[in-house]
């Protein structure tokens, strides 16, 4: 297949030079280091950094208004709303962003985006009511169009296909680990200080994205759009925005939203831990924050096993041993196993997200957004859902039992997309 500049034979060579064994094998390691992995380019440490800091605010609202919305003066359904509509208007956002990132540079629009996102944190804490809150959730859905498609960009740009996994698992890897110590000491201030003292200072912790997200982008490389025109490369397309969508329906959507509602109905308001009370924000807060922590530690390894092992065998894998994993929450009642099966769902999830999304980057900026759009109804339709489980009363288990059938025809979906492996440029 004829390479269409210096600049892809230049980066062709390059990956071949990191995986190949001059005694005969090809495995994922530098021939000099004889490494397993190798560290990221800098700026996509930077903008994972910046990303995670102003998504704070937006992460911890799922820790804090499940348990939380009766002292707002909210009704359930509103928190639903509130939780989802971000995800809404990302559905006609984000091929604007898609847009913007090809014609424009992106330091434009960019900064703008960070900026924007740090002040509707502040605005959560300085308001209580709905309206406004509301308004400030539609900003941030905005805001994170335009962030989310230059991550995704930034990391397929700058990456070799042999490191592509790797590189995405780095970039998620970092994300995980930054917002860990802000939920987790977020959720734990909201019990300590109150919520609106907790989220004005995330606001004001947040503007220091806007000079490192500013610092990601000096190297970014030049943008090409090749858009698979294959009969298979259609079908695979639209086989990842299906899963895309079960992957924000479930885990960002309805257990996302409802994690501190059903943790809420087993351990209760608070407990006790030898001498000492614990809410259930922290806790809620502690498991996000753990989920994060076990992710950032464990992404990039999962992405370079699955550059090895080869990316789609793992999507065929991950997606029914999730399904297992809702099934055997929805059995339990006690919270020790619940919150082990909880995060192994969260591990599993992730690892999904980050193959996924080298898939989507794999066919250009506008499958991205197809791809980013397709979460993104997923994660608008998953808080409804969940929360009107809630309203109609049903056992808090039936949210994850519904969830485990959800991945299960997802599973389907993944082994007839995903059925027959791609020829990687360093397998012969």
């Amino acid at each position: 297949m004829p390479f269409e500049s210096p600049e892809d034979i230049r980066r062709e060579v390059a990956a071949l030079e990191d995986i190949f064994n001059p005694d005969g094998g090809y495995f994922l390691c530098n021939k000099k280091k004889w490494s397993f992995m190798k560290r990221p380019p800098l700026h996509i440490i930077y903008f994972p950094i910046a990303m995670s800091t102003v998504s704070m605010g937006d992460f911890l609202l799922y820790a804090i208004l499940p348990s939380y919305y009766p002292h707002l003066g909210l009704a359930p359904i509103q928190v639903g709303i509130l939780l989802s509509v971000n995800r809404w208007i990302r559905l006609s956002t984000n091929h604007t962003a898609e847009y913007c990132y090809r014609r424009y540079p992106s330091n434009l629009w960019l900064i703008s985006a960070f900026s924007l996102g740090s002040v509707v944190t502040i605005v959560y804490g300085l308001s209580q009511l709905f309206i406004i809150i509301l308004f400030a959730r539609i900003l941030w859905g905005v805001s994170f169009s335009f962030i989310r498609q230059a991550g995704i960009m930034e990391v397929v740009n700058s990456s070799s296909d042999a490191h592509l996994g790797e590189n995405m698992g780095y970039f998620r890897g970092i994300t995980a680990i930054w917002r860990t110590f802000g939920l987790f000491i977020g959720g734990a201030c909201h019990d300590l200080f109150g919520f609106s003292a907790t989220l004005v200072g995330l606001g004001i912790l947040s503007f220091l994205s806007v000079p490192l997200g500013a610092l990601s982008q000096k190297k970014s490389l030049p943008i090409k759009d090749k858009p698979v025109k294959s009969a298979s490369g259609k079908k695979r397309n639209f086989g990842v925005i299906c899963c895309g969508f079960v992957l924000g329906l479930v885990g960002g959507g309805m257990i996302m939203s409802t994690l501190g509602l059903i943790l809420k109905a087993h351990v209760g308001e608070s407990f006790m831990i030898a001498t000492y009370t614990i809410g259930v924000a922290t806790l809620t807060g502690f498991i996000m924050g753990l989920r994060w922590l076990v992710d950032g530690i464990g992404s990039p390894v999962i992405g370079a096993v699955a550059d090895r092992i080869g990316r789609q065998q793992s999507i065929r894998i991950l997606f029914p041993l999730n399904a297992l994993v809702l099934a055997a929450v929805s059995s339990f009642t006690r919270p020790v196993p619940m919150v082990f099966f909880i995060i192994l769902f969260f591990i599993c999830s992730t690892a999904l997200m980050t193959l996924l999304s080298t898939q989507a980057g794999q066919g250009g900026p506008r499958s991205v957004a197809s791809y980013a759009t397709a979460i993104d109804l997923g994660m608008s339709v998953g808080p409804i859902i969940g929360w009107s489980i809630a309203q109609f009363e049903f056992p808090a288990n039936s949210i994850f039992f519904s969830c485990g059938v959800i991945y299960g025809v997802g599973s389907f979906v993944a082994f007839k997309t995903f059925g027959h492996s791609v020829r990687y440029p360093y397998r012969r």
